[in-house]
C-alpha cells in the first residue's frame, strides 16, 4: 500500500507543471510558521511552479505537521529511502514520451530559478519529495493502519485535517 500511495503522491507532485511567471516574493520570506518551524517561499518554489506555490501552502502545512509528528514517534524512513535510491532518474533527451517531456520541462523551469542544472534539480527534488512522502505515509499508517481503498484515503485526509485543526493556534500563515 505504501508504494502505491507514494507513487500517486510523487506523480502528482511531478505533474504540477506550469510556466515560470513573475513572483512577487523573495525566497527568504516566511510563508508560514508551523509549531515554530518556518516554511519559506523558497521551499515552496523548490517544490512547485511559482504560479502554484502559494496554492500548495495548506498541503505543505499538513505535511510539515505530519513530519513533525512522525519524528516525535521516532519513525525512521532511512531504510525506505535507501530502497528506492536512484529511482526516477532524469529522463534522457532521446526519451520522447509525454512523461519524460513533462519531467524535463518541469526540471528545466525549476532549476533555472535556483541556478541549478535540470538533472541536479530533479535529483534533489525527487529526494526531497520522497522523504516528505515517506514521513507523511509513515505517520498516517501509524495512526490508522494500512489499507488500499477509498476509505483509507478519506481517513488519511481526515487525519491530516484534524491535525491542522488541533494545531491551529501554532500555525501562523504570513503570506496570502
Amino acid at each position: 500500500m505504501k508504494k502505491v500511495f507514494m507513487g500517486v503522491l510523487l506523480t502528482g507532485l511531478i505533474f504540477i507543471v506550469g510556466c515560470n511567471e513573475d513572483f512577487d516574493y523573495e525566497n527568504e520570506e516566511v510563508a508560514a510558521i508551523v509549531r515554530g518551524e518556518e516554511i519559506t517561499i523558497g521551499e515552496l518554489r523548490f517544490l512547485y511552479p511559482d504560479k502554484k506555490a502559494l496554492d500548495n501552502l495548506d498541503g505543505t502545512i499538513k505535511a510539515t505537521l505530519a513530519i513533525q509528528e512522525a519524528k516525535k514517534m521516532d519513525l525512521d524512513v532511512s531504510e525506505e529511502m535507501k530502497e528506492i535510491e536512484g529511482a526516477n532518474v532524469y529522463p534522457e533527451e532521446a526519451n520522447n514520451s509525454e512523461t519524460a517531456k513533462n519531467i524535463r520541462q518541469f526540471a528545466h523551469t525549476q532549476a533555472a530559478k535556483f541556478g541549478m542544472e535540470p538533472e541536479e534539480y530533479y535529483k534533489e527534488y525527487t529526494e526531497k519529495t520522497r522523504e516528505i512522502s515517506f514521513y507523511v505515509v509513515g505517520y498516517i499508517e501509524e495512526m490508522i493502519g494500512e489499507a488500499d481503498d477509498k476509505a483509507f484515503t478519506e481517513q488519511a485526509n481526515k487525519l491530516l485535517d484534524d491535525l491542522v485543526e488541533e494545531n491551529r493556534d501554532e500555525i501562523n500563515i504570513r503570506i496570502q
